[in-house]
Protein backbone atom coordinates (compact mmCIF):
# COMPACT_ATOMS: atom_id res chain seq x y z
CA UNK A 1 0.00 0.00 0.00
CA UNK A 2 2.69 2.41 0.88
CA UNK A 3 4.94 1.35 -2.65
CA UNK A 4 1.24 2.16 -4.32
CA UNK A 5 0.40 5.61 -2.17
CA UNK A 6 3.68 6.71 -3.10
CA UNK A 7 3.39 6.08 -7.06
CA UNK A 8 0.18 7.79 -6.96
CA UNK A 9 2.19 10.82 -5.58
CA UNK A 10 4.64 10.64 -7.93
CA UNK A 11 2.18 10.83 -10.51
CA UNK A 12 0.32 13.69 -9.52
CA UNK A 13 3.83 15.50 -8.56
CA UNK A 14 4.53 14.99 -12.58
CA UNK A 15 1.39 16.05 -13.89
CA UNK A 16 2.04 19.19 -11.60
CA UNK A 17 5.26 19.64 -12.81
CA UNK A 18 4.54 19.04 -16.52
CA UNK A 19 1.65 21.57 -15.98
CA UNK A 20 3.77 24.15 -14.77
CA UNK A 21 6.28 24.01 -17.49
CA UNK A 22 4.02 25.20 -19.60
CA UNK A 23 2.44 23.94 -23.17
CA UNK A 24 3.21 21.46 -25.31
CA UNK A 25 6.54 22.66 -27.39
CA UNK A 26 6.15 23.45 -30.49
CA UNK A 27 7.24 21.25 -33.48
CA UNK A 28 9.73 22.88 -35.82
CA UNK A 29 9.46 20.37 -38.91
CA UNK A 30 6.82 20.80 -41.32
CA UNK A 31 6.09 17.24 -41.46
CA UNK A 32 7.78 14.07 -40.41
CA UNK A 33 10.77 13.37 -41.79
CA UNK A 34 11.81 9.68 -43.50
CA UNK A 35 15.14 8.99 -43.31
CA UNK A 36 17.61 5.45 -44.29
CA UNK A 37 20.34 7.33 -42.29
CA UNK A 38 21.89 9.77 -40.31
CA UNK A 39 24.98 10.86 -38.48
CA UNK A 40 28.10 13.30 -38.69
CA UNK A 41 31.95 12.30 -38.49
CA UNK A 42 35.05 14.62 -38.85
CA UNK A 43 37.00 14.59 -42.13
CA UNK A 44 40.44 15.99 -42.47
CA UNK A 45 42.98 17.65 -39.76
CA UNK A 46 46.31 16.68 -38.92
CA UNK A 47 48.69 15.93 -36.00
CA UNK A 48 50.12 18.84 -34.07
CA UNK A 49 53.16 18.03 -31.45
CA UNK A 50 52.95 21.04 -29.25
CA UNK A 51 54.82 21.85 -26.00
CA UNK A 52 51.77 24.20 -25.32
CA UNK A 53 48.76 21.37 -25.42
CA UNK A 54 47.83 22.73 -22.06
CA UNK A 55 47.91 25.90 -20.51
CA UNK A 56 51.98 25.86 -18.55
CA UNK A 57 51.52 25.57 -15.36
CA UNK A 58 51.94 28.02 -12.25
CA UNK A 59 55.11 28.44 -10.43
CA UNK A 60 55.15 27.33 -7.07
CA UNK A 61 53.36 29.78 -5.06
CA UNK A 62 53.12 32.47 -7.82
CA UNK A 63 49.45 32.86 -9.33
CA UNK A 64 50.44 33.36 -12.27
CA UNK A 65 51.86 30.69 -15.24
CA UNK A 66 55.45 29.72 -15.14
CA UNK A 67 56.88 30.73 -18.19
CA UNK A 68 58.29 26.98 -18.71
CA UNK A 69 55.93 24.79 -20.92
CA UNK A 70 54.60 21.18 -20.35
CA UNK A 71 55.00 18.35 -21.91
CA UNK A 72 55.47 17.48 -25.39
CA UNK A 73 51.89 16.06 -26.34
CA UNK A 74 49.71 15.34 -29.56
CA UNK A 75 46.50 17.00 -30.55
CA UNK A 76 44.73 16.92 -33.83
CA UNK A 77 43.35 20.46 -35.49
CA UNK A 78 41.79 21.76 -38.41
CA UNK A 79 39.85 18.70 -38.61
CA UNK A 80 36.28 19.32 -40.41
CA UNK A 81 32.45 18.52 -38.06
CA UNK A 82 30.09 16.74 -40.97
CA UNK A 83 26.09 15.97 -40.00
CA UNK A 84 24.46 14.21 -42.29
CA UNK A 85 20.65 13.09 -43.19
CA UNK A 86 19.91 10.51 -46.14
CA UNK A 87 16.29 10.15 -47.03
CA UNK A 88 14.87 7.43 -48.06
CA UNK A 89 13.15 8.42 -50.92
CA UNK A 90 15.91 10.47 -53.09
CA UNK A 91 15.26 12.93 -55.48
CA UNK A 92 15.86 12.43 -59.44
CA UNK A 93 19.68 13.15 -59.44
CA UNK A 94 20.58 12.08 -56.42
CA UNK A 95 23.74 14.20 -56.59
CA UNK A 96 24.02 14.76 -52.31
CA UNK A 97 24.18 18.99 -51.40
CA UNK A 98 26.76 20.23 -48.98
CA UNK A 99 25.95 23.47 -47.17
CA UNK A 100 28.21 25.68 -45.78
CA UNK A 101 27.31 28.46 -42.96
CA UNK A 102 29.58 32.03 -43.07
CA UNK A 103 31.32 34.05 -40.72
CA UNK A 104 30.45 34.05 -37.22
CA UNK A 105 28.10 31.26 -37.43
CA UNK A 106 28.15 27.18 -37.36
CA UNK A 107 26.02 24.77 -39.13
CA UNK A 108 23.08 25.49 -36.20
CA UNK A 109 21.92 28.18 -38.53
CA UNK A 110 20.91 25.31 -41.53
CA UNK A 111 18.77 22.78 -39.06
CA UNK A 112 16.60 25.64 -37.99
CA UNK A 113 15.24 29.01 -37.65
CA UNK A 114 15.37 31.43 -34.31
CA UNK A 115 11.84 31.58 -34.55
CA UNK A 116 10.98 27.58 -34.57
CA UNK A 117 10.48 26.71 -38.18
CA UNK A 118 12.02 24.46 -40.01
CA UNK A 119 15.58 25.18 -41.70
CA UNK A 120 17.04 24.35 -45.01
CA UNK A 121 18.54 21.16 -43.77
CA UNK A 122 15.73 19.04 -43.05
CA UNK A 123 13.92 21.01 -45.72
CA UNK A 124 16.37 19.42 -48.43
CA UNK A 125 16.28 16.21 -47.02
CA UNK A 126 12.38 16.63 -47.01
CA UNK A 127 12.95 17.05 -50.75
CA UNK A 128 15.30 14.00 -51.32
CA UNK A 129 18.26 15.39 -51.82
CA UNK A 130 21.01 13.50 -49.10
CA UNK A 131 22.31 16.67 -47.31
CA UNK A 132 25.39 17.52 -45.80
CA UNK A 133 25.73 20.36 -43.29
CA UNK A 134 29.48 21.30 -41.75
CA UNK A 135 30.68 23.55 -38.96
CA UNK A 136 33.68 25.38 -40.72
CA UNK A 137 37.00 24.14 -39.35
CA UNK A 138 38.06 26.01 -36.49
CA UNK A 139 34.79 26.59 -35.88
CA UNK A 140 31.74 25.10 -33.67
CA UNK A 141 32.48 21.70 -33.41
CA UNK A 142 35.14 20.86 -35.32
CA UNK A 143 37.69 22.93 -32.05
CA UNK A 144 40.24 24.87 -32.79
CA UNK A 145 44.14 25.50 -31.98
CA UNK A 146 44.15 26.25 -28.35
CA UNK A 147 48.17 25.46 -28.26
CA UNK A 148 49.13 28.64 -30.22
CA UNK A 149 47.34 30.76 -27.41
CA UNK A 150 49.42 28.65 -24.66
CA UNK A 151 52.90 29.13 -26.50
CA UNK A 152 51.80 32.77 -26.96
CA UNK A 153 50.97 33.43 -22.88
CA UNK A 154 54.10 31.20 -21.98
CA UNK A 155 56.46 33.84 -24.01
CA UNK A 156 55.19 36.87 -22.67
CA UNK A 157 55.30 35.71 -18.84
CA UNK A 158 58.80 34.71 -19.94
CA UNK A 159 59.39 38.20 -20.59
CA UNK A 160 58.69 37.86 -24.83
CA UNK A 161 55.94 40.22 -24.87
CA UNK A 162 56.43 41.04 -28.46
CA UNK A 163 56.95 37.32 -29.64
CA UNK A 164 53.89 36.32 -27.52
CA UNK A 165 51.74 39.27 -28.76
CA UNK A 166 51.91 38.15 -32.21
CA UNK A 167 51.29 34.22 -31.36
CA UNK A 168 48.17 35.11 -29.68
CA UNK A 169 45.43 36.06 -32.80
CA UNK A 170 42.91 38.18 -32.73
CA UNK A 171 39.65 36.60 -32.67
CA UNK A 172 36.56 38.16 -35.02
CA UNK A 173 32.81 38.14 -34.70
CA UNK A 174 29.76 39.71 -35.50
CA UNK A 175 28.27 41.65 -33.03
CA UNK A 176 24.73 41.47 -32.15
CA UNK A 177 24.37 45.09 -33.55
CA UNK A 178 26.59 44.06 -36.11
CA UNK A 179 24.29 41.87 -37.55
CA UNK A 180 21.89 44.24 -36.81
CA UNK A 181 23.50 47.06 -38.54
CA UNK A 182 24.42 44.65 -41.36
CA UNK A 183 21.56 43.07 -42.35
CA UNK A 184 18.44 44.12 -40.45
CA UNK A 185 18.29 47.71 -39.62
CA UNK A 186 20.05 50.49 -38.73
CA UNK A 187 21.80 52.39 -35.65
CA UNK A 188 20.41 55.90 -35.36
CA UNK A 189 21.64 58.80 -35.09
CA UNK A 190 24.68 58.66 -37.46
CA UNK A 191 27.49 58.44 -35.39
CA UNK A 192 25.73 57.10 -32.38
CA UNK A 193 27.08 53.93 -30.15
CA UNK A 194 24.78 51.09 -28.88
CA UNK A 195 24.66 53.16 -25.71
CA UNK A 196 23.61 56.36 -27.06
CA UNK A 197 21.62 55.87 -30.18
CA UNK A 198 19.13 53.06 -31.06
CA UNK A 199 18.50 50.24 -33.36
CA UNK A 200 15.46 50.63 -36.15
CA UNK A 201 14.90 47.94 -38.69
CA UNK A 202 14.08 48.80 -42.74
CA UNK A 203 11.21 50.46 -43.64
CA UNK A 204 11.03 51.86 -39.57
CA UNK A 205 9.53 55.29 -39.87
CA UNK A 206 13.20 56.59 -38.76
CA UNK A 207 14.92 54.69 -41.49
CA UNK A 208 18.04 56.87 -42.79
CA UNK A 209 18.25 55.36 -45.83
CA UNK A 210 14.46 55.23 -47.46
CA UNK A 211 15.56 55.48 -51.03
CA UNK A 212 14.33 52.20 -53.32
CA UNK A 213 16.49 53.25 -55.68
CA UNK A 214 19.42 52.71 -53.25
CA UNK A 215 17.96 49.12 -51.55
CA UNK A 216 14.35 48.23 -51.28
CA UNK A 217 13.71 49.15 -48.23
CA UNK A 218 10.71 47.05 -47.07
CA UNK A 219 10.84 45.50 -43.89
CA UNK A 220 13.13 42.80 -43.27
CA UNK A 221 11.08 39.28 -43.37
CA UNK A 222 13.46 38.09 -40.57
CA UNK A 223 12.25 36.88 -37.47
CA UNK A 224 13.39 39.93 -35.06
CA UNK A 225 10.14 39.96 -33.18
CA UNK A 226 11.48 36.51 -31.79
CA UNK A 227 13.20 37.83 -28.58
CA UNK A 228 14.17 35.90 -25.02
CA UNK A 229 12.12 37.58 -22.20
CA UNK A 230 15.16 36.91 -19.99
CA UNK A 231 17.25 38.95 -21.95
CA UNK A 232 14.98 41.44 -22.49
CA UNK A 233 14.97 42.11 -18.90
CA UNK A 234 18.97 41.79 -18.96
CA UNK A 235 19.07 39.36 -16.17
CA UNK A 236 22.43 38.69 -15.37
CA UNK A 237 23.67 41.48 -17.62
CA UNK A 238 27.58 42.42 -17.74
CA UNK A 239 28.16 46.24 -18.54
CA UNK A 240 25.89 48.74 -19.26
CA UNK A 241 22.01 48.53 -20.86
CA UNK A 242 22.29 49.46 -24.58
CA UNK A 243 19.83 52.91 -25.43
CA UNK A 244 17.13 52.43 -27.44
CA UNK A 245 14.63 49.48 -27.21
CA UNK A 246 15.84 46.48 -25.28
CA UNK A 247 13.94 44.08 -27.60
CA UNK A 248 17.04 44.65 -30.74
CA UNK A 249 19.32 43.38 -28.47
CA UNK A 250 17.68 40.29 -27.17
CA UNK A 251 16.75 38.25 -30.38
CA UNK A 252 16.91 34.67 -29.94
CA UNK A 253 19.24 34.77 -33.36
CA UNK A 254 21.70 36.35 -31.56
CA UNK A 255 22.84 33.26 -29.43
CA UNK A 256 23.95 31.55 -32.49
CA UNK A 257 26.89 33.52 -33.28
CA UNK A 258 30.12 32.74 -31.98
CA UNK A 259 33.84 34.05 -32.67
CA UNK A 260 35.73 33.36 -35.56
CA UNK A 261 38.42 31.09 -33.91
CA UNK A 262 40.05 29.22 -37.28
CA UNK A 263 42.08 32.38 -36.43
CA UNK A 264 44.54 29.75 -34.11
CA UNK A 265 45.01 27.39 -37.69
CA UNK A 266 48.19 27.76 -40.02
CA UNK A 267 47.74 29.75 -43.14
CA UNK A 268 48.92 28.45 -46.47
CA UNK A 269 50.38 29.64 -50.30
CA UNK A 270 48.86 29.42 -53.20
CA UNK A 271 50.72 30.21 -56.55
CA UNK A 272 47.58 30.52 -58.88
CA UNK A 273 45.93 33.07 -56.05
CA UNK A 274 46.18 36.90 -56.43
CA UNK A 275 47.16 37.10 -53.28
CA UNK A 276 49.34 34.11 -52.95
CA UNK A 277 48.83 34.42 -49.11
CA UNK A 278 45.74 32.46 -47.87
CA UNK A 279 44.35 33.08 -44.46
CA UNK A 280 43.78 30.02 -42.13
CA UNK A 281 39.46 30.08 -43.30
CA UNK A 282 40.44 29.73 -46.78
CA UNK A 283 42.69 26.87 -45.93
CA UNK A 284 41.05 24.27 -44.04
CA UNK A 285 38.33 24.33 -44.90
CA UNK A 286 38.58 24.08 -48.71
CA UNK A 287 40.51 21.14 -48.00
CA UNK A 288 38.41 19.30 -46.10
CA UNK A 289 35.00 20.28 -48.61
CA UNK A 290 37.17 19.18 -51.29
CA UNK A 291 38.27 15.48 -49.54
CA UNK A 292 34.34 15.72 -48.46
CA UNK A 293 33.20 15.93 -52.06
CA UNK A 294 35.59 13.47 -53.52
CA UNK A 295 34.57 10.63 -50.39
CA UNK A 296 30.74 11.52 -51.76
CA UNK A 297 32.02 10.50 -55.23
CA UNK A 298 30.44 14.05 -56.28
CA UNK A 299 28.08 16.73 -54.95
CA UNK A 300 26.47 20.01 -55.07
CA UNK A 301 28.44 22.67 -52.45
CA UNK A 302 26.15 25.75 -51.88
CA UNK A 303 28.03 28.29 -49.28
CA UNK A 304 27.34 31.53 -48.04
CA UNK A 305 28.65 34.90 -47.30
CA UNK A 306 32.13 34.50 -45.82
CA UNK A 307 32.39 30.80 -47.50
CA UNK A 308 31.52 31.76 -50.72
CA UNK A 309 35.27 32.44 -51.37
CA UNK A 310 35.96 29.09 -49.55
CA UNK A 311 34.02 27.27 -51.94
CA UNK A 312 35.99 28.75 -54.95
CA UNK A 313 39.09 27.75 -52.96
CA UNK A 314 37.62 24.16 -53.00
CA UNK A 315 37.17 24.13 -56.43
CA UNK A 316 40.57 24.79 -56.89
CA UNK A 317 41.96 22.12 -54.90
CA UNK A 318 39.55 19.73 -56.54
CA UNK A 319 40.93 21.17 -60.14
CA UNK A 320 44.75 20.67 -58.38
CA UNK A 321 43.96 16.87 -57.37
CA UNK A 322 42.49 16.17 -60.68
CA UNK A 323 38.84 15.77 -59.34
CA UNK A 324 37.26 18.92 -60.85
CA UNK A 325 34.08 16.64 -62.43
CA UNK A 326 33.22 15.64 -59.13
CA UNK A 327 31.92 19.53 -58.04
CA UNK A 328 28.43 18.52 -59.81
CA UNK A 329 27.79 22.38 -59.08
CA UNK A 330 28.47 25.70 -56.85
CA UNK A 331 26.13 28.04 -55.54
CA UNK A 332 27.16 31.36 -53.93
CA UNK A 333 24.82 32.98 -51.49
CA UNK A 334 25.84 37.18 -50.96
CA UNK A 335 29.74 35.36 -50.56
CA UNK A 336 32.31 36.50 -52.43
CA UNK A 337 32.85 34.72 -56.46
CA UNK A 338 36.24 35.75 -57.28
CA UNK A 339 38.30 33.69 -59.87
CA UNK A 340 41.58 35.36 -59.42
CA UNK A 341 41.55 35.42 -55.38
CA UNK A 342 41.22 31.63 -55.53
CA UNK A 343 43.14 30.66 -58.58
CA UNK A 344 40.51 29.72 -60.62
CA UNK A 345 39.39 30.83 -64.73
CA UNK A 346 35.79 31.11 -65.95
CA UNK A 347 37.02 28.09 -68.22
CA UNK A 348 37.19 25.84 -64.59
CA UNK A 349 33.57 26.06 -64.98
CA UNK A 350 32.70 25.05 -68.65
CA UNK A 351 30.85 21.87 -67.36
CA UNK A 352 30.04 22.98 -63.59
CA UNK A 353 26.75 24.88 -63.02
CA UNK A 354 27.38 28.62 -61.31
CA UNK A 355 24.62 30.09 -59.37
CA UNK A 356 25.34 33.62 -57.53
CA UNK A 357 22.61 34.67 -55.18
CA UNK A 358 21.37 37.88 -53.21
CA UNK A 359 18.87 39.25 -51.19
CA UNK A 360 17.31 42.29 -51.07
CA UNK A 361 19.22 44.52 -48.61
CA UNK A 362 22.96 43.98 -50.56
CA UNK A 363 24.23 45.67 -53.32
CA UNK A 364 24.93 44.16 -56.46
CA UNK A 365 28.42 42.38 -56.54
CA UNK A 366 30.33 43.32 -59.62
CA UNK A 367 32.55 40.48 -58.50
CA UNK A 368 30.07 38.03 -58.63
CA UNK A 369 28.39 39.81 -61.70
CA UNK A 370 31.97 39.93 -63.84
CA UNK A 371 31.86 35.79 -62.75
CA UNK A 372 28.94 34.88 -64.26
CA UNK A 373 29.83 36.90 -67.59
CA UNK A 374 33.01 35.75 -67.80
CA UNK A 375 31.81 32.31 -67.45
CA UNK A 376 28.87 33.04 -70.03
CA UNK A 377 31.03 34.81 -72.73
CA UNK A 378 32.80 31.20 -72.66
CA UNK A 379 29.24 29.94 -73.45
CA UNK A 380 28.49 32.80 -76.22
CA UNK A 381 32.25 31.32 -77.95
CA UNK A 382 30.63 27.89 -77.96
CA UNK A 383 32.77 26.90 -74.85
CA UNK A 384 31.02 24.82 -72.06
CA UNK A 385 27.41 24.32 -71.80
CA UNK A 386 26.83 24.61 -67.91
CA UNK A 387 24.51 27.02 -66.57
CA UNK A 388 25.96 30.20 -64.68
CA UNK A 389 23.46 32.50 -63.43
CA UNK A 390 23.25 35.86 -60.90
CA UNK A 391 19.91 35.57 -59.08
CA UNK A 392 18.57 39.15 -57.46
CA UNK A 393 15.65 37.67 -55.52
CA UNK A 394 14.81 41.50 -55.42
CA UNK A 395 14.60 42.23 -58.58
CA UNK A 396 12.38 38.94 -58.90
CA UNK A 397 9.86 40.92 -56.53
CA UNK A 398 10.90 39.00 -53.17
CA UNK A 399 11.06 41.62 -51.42
CA UNK A 400 12.47 41.82 -47.84
CA UNK A 401 15.25 38.97 -48.21
CA UNK A 402 18.14 39.32 -45.58
CA UNK A 403 21.70 38.12 -45.72
CA UNK A 404 20.47 35.39 -43.30
CA UNK A 405 17.85 34.34 -45.96
CA UNK A 406 18.16 30.64 -44.13
CA UNK A 407 17.06 32.07 -41.15
CA UNK A 408 13.78 34.51 -42.71
CA UNK A 409 10.73 33.77 -42.83
CA UNK A 410 10.39 32.99 -46.57
CA UNK A 411 13.17 30.64 -46.09
CA UNK A 412 11.57 27.47 -47.94
CA UNK A 413 10.64 29.82 -50.56
CA UNK A 414 14.25 30.32 -51.27
CA UNK A 415 14.96 26.84 -50.91
CA UNK A 416 12.23 25.93 -53.42
CA UNK A 417 14.80 28.30 -55.70
CA UNK A 418 17.50 26.71 -55.31
CA UNK A 419 15.76 23.51 -55.57
CA UNK A 420 14.24 23.87 -58.78
CA UNK A 421 17.57 25.69 -59.82
CA UNK A 422 19.69 22.48 -59.70
CA UNK A 423 17.04 20.35 -60.89
CA UNK A 424 16.86 22.37 -64.25
CA UNK A 425 20.82 22.65 -64.75
CA UNK A 426 22.32 20.16 -62.89
CA UNK A 427 23.56 17.53 -65.40
CA UNK A 428 21.28 14.65 -64.52
CA UNK A 429 18.79 15.62 -62.24
CA UNK A 430 14.93 16.06 -63.34
CA UNK A 431 13.09 17.31 -60.35
CA UNK A 432 9.42 18.37 -60.04
CA UNK A 433 9.18 21.67 -59.11
CA UNK A 434 9.22 22.70 -55.63
CA UNK A 435 6.26 24.62 -53.33
CA UNK A 436 6.48 24.31 -49.52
Amino acid sequence: MRFFASAILCVVMATIVSGQAGQKPKKFLTGPLVIEDQGSFFIGGVQKVTDYAAPPPAAPGAAVPAASATAPHQITIGQMYVQFQIPAKKYAGGWPVIMVHGSSHTAACLESTPDGREGWYPYFVRKGVPSYVVDQSGRGRSGFDESVIHEGEARIVSGDLKGGADLIPGFGRITDDGAWTNWFGHLIPANATILTGKLVPHADAADPNPNPDAFRHVAPLFPIDTVDPSLVSRAGAIGPAPAGSPETYALEYYKQLVPNAEVTLPGSTCNTCDPTTIAPANTWTPQNLATLVERLGGAIVVTHSQSGIMGHHMTRILKERGHLGLLKGLVTLEGSCSLPNSGLQAADFDNIPYLAVKGDYTAISPVCQDTVNAINARRADKHGTAKAEYLKLDEMGILGVTHMMMLDKKNLEIADILYNWVGKNVNGVSTRRATH
